[in-house]
């Protein structure tokens, strides 16, 4: 009797304990929260270049670090320290959303539908192809968003039209929470799409040789 009541309890025991492990595992775990990064909000699309819905242009590569390659939000909060975030995560890789979205913006800006996201057939012929080096996108610890990349751009012959440039980018964050802090990383990315409209307008509507 005594044996099987000493059964009993440790029976008890070994159930209590797992609820109460369970339990704490409960209220450890909190809620995920996904972003993503989206288009300008342009209304219509630009008639800026007449030229350019003639033109194919394709989006890529676009290489990012290994340490932004990944689904958890990544804070700086030091030049050498990094904080990922347990709770906000990315819905899909950058590596996937950067290109698409700048594809996006740049279809938008210059009014095309001819834009083309790396890799494309090898059939496919480009006229001009954007190649971006991310080298940060992430918030800092005040929240400002901060976009740095090295990039260039080449013509159809694979020739450089716009030598290699570092473009740098830093959106404060005014209103407090995550969302917000997102928001102002896809800030960056829209401000780095004007920039190259700008500077990639002179070449577009330069008059060929045989006008001249």
């Amino acid at each position: 009797m005594k044996n099987n009541r000493g059964e009993r309890m440790n029976g008890l025991l070994l159930l209590l304990m797992a609820c109460g492990l369970f339990l704490a595992g409960c209220a450890r775990t909190a809620p995920i929260s996904y972003y993503q990064l989206s288009p300008l909000e342009v209304p219509g699309k630009s008639q800026l270049l007449a030229e350019a819905d003639k033109l194919v242009i394709g989006i890529g590569p676009v290489r990012l670090p290994e340490y932004l390659d990944r689904l958890r939000l990544v804070t700086r909060l030091s030049p050498t320290r990094l904080q990922l975030a347990d709770s906000h995560r990315w819905a899909e890789p950058l590596s996937e959303n950067i290109p698409r979205v700048l594809g996006e913006n740049l279809s938008l800006l210059l009014g095309t539908d001819r834009i083309l996201l790396y890799p494309w057939p090898s059939a496919r012929i480009t006229d001009y192809q954007l190649l971006v080096e991310v080298l940060h996108f992430e918030n800092q610890s005040d929240g400002t968003a901060r976009l740095v990349v090295r990039w260039w751009v080449k013509g159809k012959d694979g020739g450089i039209v716009l030598p290699e440039r570092r473009s740098s980018y830093l959106i404060p964050v005014t209103v407090e929470g995550r969302e917000a802090m997102v928001g102002a990383l896809n800030e960056t990315l829209g401000s780095f799409c004007r920039e190259i409209v700008r500077e990639l307008t002179p070449v577009l509507v330069k008059p060929s040789r045989s006008g001249l």
